[in-house]
């Protein structure tokens, strides 16, 4: 894809959910709980500084299998609109949406990478950072973007407040899938806590969730199939609806989707992380297959899942 043309779709989707961004009344950490630096994607932060001041700026990234910590301080100018691409060049992004942009931002310099992203601002007590994410996969046809999840506390203070997302408490999740043939299904789960001890001291998000199906599966007609079955992902990772059934449970609900009620619950870091759950944000992925036929056939959909059930 064109990256005169990516610039020019990001631009359109950044400017409206710029507005529904952090609402603090202080310096704050905005969640951003997917990111990927596939080749030929773009995924492109836009953050904005409505303070009076020129306010650093922390990036860390958290990335692949591991979830491997990555930090470095950036910068964001008075009343600036930052937009630029999560990759470096080096690695395929684009740089700033706006090249001529004084803010500095803080690029990921891995290729071919999934992930979550924390930005804090520490410079002004009462200026908060707004933000938003655009993610662009040509090969898989996502096109999405959301608004960065604000944890509300003052972090001019780092080691006090700096990914603190304890107040994120969703725990129970209604895993639904459609047809196989029509629509596969997964979910990007990122583990929430407060991560401020282990950004401070540099070391991997270690907090662990386990999942587990609650005793039941459904299909897609509410019969329930007992078994009881748990899935356990440290600090961020990806979950099936198959991976919380048994193989019994698998065959008896089929391919024509169903129902998994889903609840995870904290279990020890992975040392010398000290972080401990308090919830989950899940990113539901349903990637449409050719079955489906035009014009749907092959694009990507993302979206956070609604806790509860």
């Amino acid at each position: 894809m064109n990256k005169t043309f990516q610039k020019t779709l990001i631009a359109a989707s950044v400017g409206a959910v710029l507005a529904a961004g952090s609402m603090a009344a202080s310096a704050n950490s905005l969640l951003f709980p997917f990111f990927t630096t596939n080749s030929g994607a773009q995924s492109v932060l836009s953050l904005s500084n409505p303070g009076g001041a020129t306010e650093a700026i922390h990036y860390v990234y958290n990335y692949g299998t591991a979830c491997t910590h990555y930090d470095a301080s950036g910068s964001v100018t008075s009343n600036d609109i930052l937009s630029h691409s999560v990759a470096s060049t080096a690695v395929g992004g684009f740089g700033k949406v706006v090249g001529t942009d004084t803010s500095t931002p803080v690029y990921f310099p891995l290729a071919n990478q999934t992930g979550f992203l924390v930005v804090t601002t520490r410079t002004t007590a009462t200026t908060s950072l707004h933000g938003s994410m655009a993610v662009i996969d040509p090969a898989t046809g996502l096109v999405v973007s959301y608004a960065g999840i604000d944890n509300g506390l003052a972090t001019n203070v780092p080691a006090a407040n700096e990914g603190n997302f304890a107040a994120i408490a969703d725990v129970n999740f209604a895993l639904a899938t459609m047809p196989d043939a029509l629509v596969t299904t997964s979910w990007y789960g990122v583990v929430t806590g407060d991560m401020s001890a282990d950004i401070i001291a540099g070391r991997d998000w270690k907090a662990g969730a386990s999942f587990t199906n609650n005793g039941n599966v459904y299909n897609n007609d509410e019969v329930p199939f007992s078994g009881t079955v748990t899935k356990a992902i440290t600090c961020a990772g990806s979950v099936a609806s198959s991976d919380l059934m048994n193989g019994a449970q698998a065959a008896a609900v089929g391919t024509n989707g169903g129902l998994v009620k889903a609840t995870a619950s904290a279990v020890v870091p992975v040392a010398p992380s000290t972080g401990t759950m308090t919830g989950v944000v899940m990113m539901k992925m349903q990637t449409v297959q050719a079955a489906a036929g035009a014009p749907f056939a092959g694009k990507q959909f993302l979206h956070r899942e609604v806790a509860g059930f």
